[in-house]
């Protein structure tokens, strides 16, 4: 069992690491995200937390051909078996990344969380993917101020109107608009089969929250059952805004040692 690390880099993938001793926690971002998005889910986790930033994002190195679950997987994978990760937590396209890793290794993991779940077994042709391209867009022409117009459509009315909130947001649109934007190299999906979720029988967490149209609610929903996981349902803005004190508390209980 790791108890203490560096942070560092494998196979082009860098992470950080938090805390010491066990449990030995993975956490993978979304889109466009790095370890800055997961750091806050990993605020009141126990042991050491490892943050991942997935190739093509954050520190690591550029990926120029683009991403796939498969290569999205390979890096969580990379980072999980060097630092001995026995849990781990999917944000977003990082929950999809753990689906795409767990059709090889069902077990790999004792326990699970998958926060904001975006796809499972089908492709995304709504709103959320129109607005990734006008995300990307921004992102290519190095604009960031359109970025963080993009960005701030996501946050709730009341969040929005918060002091200090569109500064952070265009902090966040400033570094995105150092790197090519994150662009899938083909049509994909996690999962190609649903069946595997009952293969996943190790305790899980989905967490979901509501108005939240790149992470429908009701796709969690359905992951949850699947899974026959616990369900954490947030209202809106829950997770990063309106309630994140509570998801940190209910990702910290469901991590923690038996």
């Amino acid at each position: 069992m790791l108890t203490r690390a560096p942070s560092g880099v494998v196979g082009g993938v860098s992470f950080a690491v938090l805390g010491a001793g066990g449990p030995v926690t993975v956490f993978a971002h979304g889109l466009g995200g790095s370890v800055a998005e997961t750091r806050p889910l990993a605020t009141r986790v126990a042991g050491t937390r490892v943050l991942l930033d997935f190739r093509g994002h954050g520190d690591s190195e550029l990926q120029p051909e683009g991403w796939d679950y498969d290569t999205l997987a390979d890096d969580l994978l990379a980072v999980a078996d060097l630092v001995g990760a026995s849990q781990a937590v999917g944000l977003s396209l990082g929950a999809g990344a753990l689906l795409r890793a767990l059709t090889r290794d069902p077990l790999r993991f004792r326990k699970l969380a998958f926060v904001l779940p975006a796809a499972i077994d089908d492709t995304r042709r709504d709103g959320a993917t129109e607005r990734l391209h006008r995300l990307g867009h921004a992102i290519t022409a190095c604009d960031a101020r359109a970025v963080a117009d993009v960005l701030i459509e996501e946050l709730p009315v009341a969040v929005r109107e918060r002091r200090g909130v569109d500064a952070l947001v265009l902090r966040r649109a400033q570094q995105l608009v150092t790197k090519p934007a994150p662009a899938p190299r083909l049509e994909d999906r996690p999962l190609h089969d649903r069946s595997l979720l009952a293969k996943l029988d190790v305790p899980t967490l989905v967490v979901t929250q509501e108005a939240d149209a790149l992470h429908p609610a009701d796709l969690g929903r359905s992951l949850a059952a699947g899974l026959g996981a616990e369900l954490l349902e947030l209202p809106e803005g829950g997770v990063f805004w309106t309630d994140a004190k509570r998801l940190q508390l209910a990702l910290a209980d469901h991590l923690s040692e038996d």
